[in-house]
């Protein structure tokens, strides 16, 4: 008679079920993406509906302008497709994002944009390795920015460091912590609205939180110089 194998042990499944510890933190983490990104677009949708409501004309003028670029109608076709009012509006909503955070988030979207649109000066005549510096430029001008900003956010990160510490009454004692600096409220916004607005809430709340870290990149020159008239003498 022929001995039977040994049972191999099922593969996978753990005390608590099928999922390992790794499927679990795995999750954990993607949770985390979803919830920030949910709580990012509705807070711009707020400020979108805000800037809709105190100022219509100014929000059907910027809509005007961004609707026939294709980055507008691709934006449509992605929150359409990914359904992401489904993700918006399914549940309580969230606490308003300070946007400081949503700044810091797109700076490095916006330097990239902006080092990869700009216009690299021409070259007057063939040179030798100029094929290959063109190739480079845009990585070098990559690299010059990220190091630039890594340079003057050590530098404040120093002075934080560094600065004149905040004095400390008598009757406090060295081992107990002072009182927790006082932070700021956030801004003061109305409810988010679900509907046929919704895409174009966001593209305003965008324009409106993210409008000066654009006009911060926007090319000098005629195209980025104002278009107001010269004063008369």
């Amino acid at each position: 008679m022929t001995p039977s194998a040994t049972p191999r042990p099922p593969a996978g499944p753990t005390a608590t079920g099928p999922l390992t510890p790794t499927d679990h933190r795995a999750f954990a983490f993607l949770g985390q993406v979803n919830s920030s990104l949910r709580q990012c677009l509705c807070t711009l949708a707020r400020h979108g509906v805000a800037l809709r409501r105190d100022t219509p004309e100014r929000a059907r003028l910027l809509l005007d302008t961004v609707r026939p670029w294709p980055l507008y109608k691709g934006g449509q076709f992605l929150f359409d497709l990914m359904e992401w009012e489904d993700l918006m509006v399914d549940g309580e909503p969230p606490p308003v994002l300070p946007t400081e955070r949503i700044v810091s988030a797109a700076t490095f979207p916006v330097q990239w944009l902006a080092a990869a649109t700009s216009e690299a000066p021409a070259a007057t005549r063939a040179v030798p390795g100029q094929r290959t510096a063109a190739a480079l430029d845009l990585p070098l001008r990559l690299l010059a920015t990220t190091a630039r900003t890594a340079f003057l956010g050590a530098a404040q990160d120093l002075t934080d460091l560094l600065g004149t510490p905040t004095p400390r009454t008598g009757a406090q004692d060295d081992t107990e912590p002072g009182p927790a600096p006082a932070q700021p409220t956030a801004p003061e916004l109305p409810p988010l609205e679900a509907g046929f607005y919704l895409y174009e809430d966001i593209i305003l709340g965008t324009l409106t939180v993210l409008g000066p870290l654009l006009s911060d990149h926007a090319a000098s020159g005629p195209e980025g110089e104002s278009s107001d008239p010269a004063p008369s003498a």
